[in-house]
C-alpha cells in the first residue's frame, strides 16, 4: 500500500516544477520582446530622424542653390564705369559661381550648406553697399555730366565771342593795313632816250630810240603809315605781255601782292610822315616795242600807283 501511494504524492510537486518552467520562460519571451520591441522602435525612431534630416538637408541645399542664382543675378545687374569698383563686382561675381559648385559638390553636407548660406548672406549684405556706392556714382557722374555740358556751352559761347573779336581785330587791323599803305599821286611816264653816254636825256616817244621809262610821282602824306627806310619798285608790263626787267636773274625780283615779278627799276627812300617827290628809271634787258606799257608802282608789297605810257 505504501508504494502505490508515493507516485501519486509526487504529481503535483513535478505539475508544479513545469509550471514554473513555463512561467519563466514565458518571462523571458515576454522580455525578449520587450526587448526586441525597444530595438525595434529606436531604429525606426532613427530611420524617421535620418530621412528627415537628409530631407531637410536636401531642401536646404536647394534654397542654399536658388538663392545663390539669385544673388548671382543681381551682381550681374551691378554696372559702372569705375574700374576698380568694376574689379571688385568681378572677383564677387568668381566668388558666387565657386560657392555654386560647392553648393552642387556637398549637397549632402548640412555643415557645409549651412557655412555656404552664411556666405550667400555675407554677399548679399556687401552687394548692399555696392548699390548705394553706384548710385552715389551715377549721381555724381550726371552732375558732371551736366557740368561738363555747361562748361562745353560756355566754352562754345566764348569761343563764338573771340572769334566775333577776332574777325573785327582781322578786319580792323585790315583796315588800318590798308589805311597805312603808301599812295603815289601825280603819276607821269615818259620814254627817254640817253645822249652823251647818259648825262643827258631827251623825251621820246618811239620806241626803237627809248633807252629807259622816266616816271615821276609824289608819295602823300599817311599819319598811320611807318616811317623809315623803304624800297620802291616799278613793274612795267610790255605790250606783248613781258615784264620789263634789267637782268633775266632773281636779283630783279621781288615780292608784290602774295607772288613774286620782275621790278624794271627799284629806289630807296627814307619816308618821314611828310610828302616826297621822287622820280624812278625803268631799264630793259631786251629792245623796247611799240604799243601800250602798264607801269605799276609798289611799296611794302602793295601797290600804290599806275599808269600807262604809248610808244610807237
Amino acid at each position: 500500500m505504501e508504494n502505490t501511494q508515493n507516485p501519486i504524492e509526487k504529481k503535483p510537486e513535478e505539475q508544479k516544477s513545469r509550471d514554473r518552467v513555463f512561467i519563466i520562460i514565458i518571462i523571458l519571451l515576454l522580455f525578449l520582446c520587450g526587448i526586441l520591441g525597444w530595438q525595434y522602435w529606436v531604429q525606426k525612431n532613427r530611420a524617421d530622424q535620418e530621412i528627415v534630416v537628409t530631407k531637410t538637408i536636401t531642401v536646404e541645399k536647394d534654397n542654399v542653390k536658388a538663392d545663390l542664382l539669385t544673388l548671382q543675378t543681381d551682381y550681374a545687374g551691378l554696372k559702372t564705369n569705375n574700374t576698380a569698383l568694376q574689379a571688385q563686382l568681378d572677383s564677387k561675381r568668381d566668388t558666387i559661381a565657386a560657392l555654386l559648385v560647392q553648393a552642387e559638390k556637398y549637397k549632402d553636407d548640412a555643415y557645409i550648406m549651412s557655412r555656404l548660406r552664411k556666405e550667400a548672406n555675407t554677399l548679399r549684405e556687401i552687394m548692399k553697399g555696392y548699390v548705394v556706392t553706384i548710385d552715389s556714382l551715377n549721381t555724381l557722374n550726371q552732375h558732371l555730366t551736366v557740368e561738363r555740358d555747361q562748361a562745353n556751352q560756355n566754352l562754345k559761347s566764348e569761343k563764338g565771342k573771340t572769334e566775333v573779336l577776332n574777325k573785327e581785330n582781322e578786319n580792323l587791323q585790315t583796315v588800318v593795313n590798308t589805311g597805312s599803305i603808301l599812295q603815289a599821286n601825280g603819276i607821269t611816264a615818259e620814254a627817254v632816250h640817253e645822249k652823251s653816254g647818259g648825262k643827258r636825256e631827251s623825251e621820246t616817244s618811239h620806241a626803237k630810240r627809248t633807252d629807259k621809262i622816266k616816271v615821276s610821282f609824289t608819295i602823300a602824306q599817311n599819319n598811320i603809315s611807318r616811317t623809315g627806310n623803304r624800297d620802291i619798285y616799278l613793274r612795267i608790263i610790255s605790250p606783248d605781255g613781258k615784264e620789263l626787267s634789267p637782268t633775266t636773274d632773281q636779283s630783279s625780283m621781288f615780292e608784290f601782292q602774295g607772288g613774286k615779278g620782275f621790278f624794271a627799276g627799284k629806289q630807296s627812300f627814307n619816308y618821314q610822315d611828310q610828302q616826297i617827290s621822287l622820280t624812278m628809271y625803268g631799264t630793259s634787258n631786251a629792245p623796247f616795242v611799240s604799243g601800250k606799257y602798264i607801269i605799276d608802282i609798289y611799296a611794302d608789297k602793295a601797290e600804290i600807283g599806275q599808269t600807262t605810257l604809248t610808244l610807237k
